[in-house]
């Protein structure tokens, strides 16, 4: 996939933040025998080579205390995507509410919980390589990278390429770590992570839906935050891939 594209942010207030862009991509795939039959099917209806020229909005308010290590306030933010013109013609949009809650001088709760849909707006299919991915740290710790499988992949025993649809809960509890006094570049946290992602024709039900819980660090290192983390499965199927142990340079959650 090659693209081009530019996106502004304009600032309203101190909290409030309107984010609009236009931006083009041309997706390609390289015929062959060991093609996936999803690939193939995808190919068959958009070619092998095929475009979109998405446009963007989005709004985000935070009232967080500090961006890397927040105690307090909460994160809204809401983005919309709709390829206008090309091949691709397709809608998705993104909410995302988080909340820091001060348990006490030192512990900090955080809770966090995204909805991702997307769908066809021409007479074609969603478009595969627009899917949300799901699984592994900043959605669904314990499951490996983008590994979780919707409901019709599942039963085929195909390999995950995503899902039109997804959902994730996640929620911490942080401290700083033992003789660390209220240092908060350096934490522990423990934690239980929810989430399920779907096909564009299937329901989002909660039976669908995998969860973990474990422990973890938290450092806000020179060069970005890095999060290390422990994990176990409370919801899984038989063929999900499992990763107990998980490392990510990124964000908070």
């Amino acid at each position: 996939t090659t693209g081009i594209g530019v996106r502004f942010g304009v600032p309203f207030n101190d909290s409030d933040t309107v984010f609009f862009g236009l931006g083009a991509d041309k997706t390609r795939i390289i015929p062959g025998t060991l093609l996936p039959t999803v690939y193939q099917d995808y190919a068959n209806e958009f070619g092998y080579s095929a475009t979109a020229v998405p446009l963007t909005i989005g709004w985000s308010r935070d009232t967080r205390d500090s961006a890397l290590v927040p105690s307090t306030g909460r994160v809204i933010r809401t983005n919309g995507e709709w390829s206008v013109s090309g091949d691709m013609r397709y809608v998705r949009g993104t909410a995302q509410y988080q909340q820091f809650v001060p348990v006490t001088r030192r512990v900090t709760a955080a809770f966090n919980s995204e909805l991702s849909i997307g769908a066809a707006t021409g007479s074609g299919s969603y478009p595969i390589f627009k899917n949300y991915y799901l699984g592994g740290l900043g959605s669904v710790r314990g499951f490996e990278q983008g590994s979780l499988t919707t409901a019709a992949q599942r039963a085929a025993s195909l390999t995950a390429t995503g899902g039109a649809k997804k959902v994730v809960f996640n929620a911490e509890l942080l401290s700083p770590l033992p003789g660390g006094g209220n240092d908060r570049t350096l934490r522990g946290f423990t934690f239980v992570d929810a989430g399920g992602i779907y096909a564009p024709n299937e329901a989002i039900q909660l039976s669908e839906m995998r969860a973990s819980y474990g422990v973890g660090i938290s450092w806000i290192s020179p060069v970005g935050p890095l999060r290390l983390a422990l994990s176990r499965p409370l919801s899984k199927f038989d063929a999900d891939k499992m990763q107990s142990i998980q490392f990510q340079i990124g964000t908070t959650f």
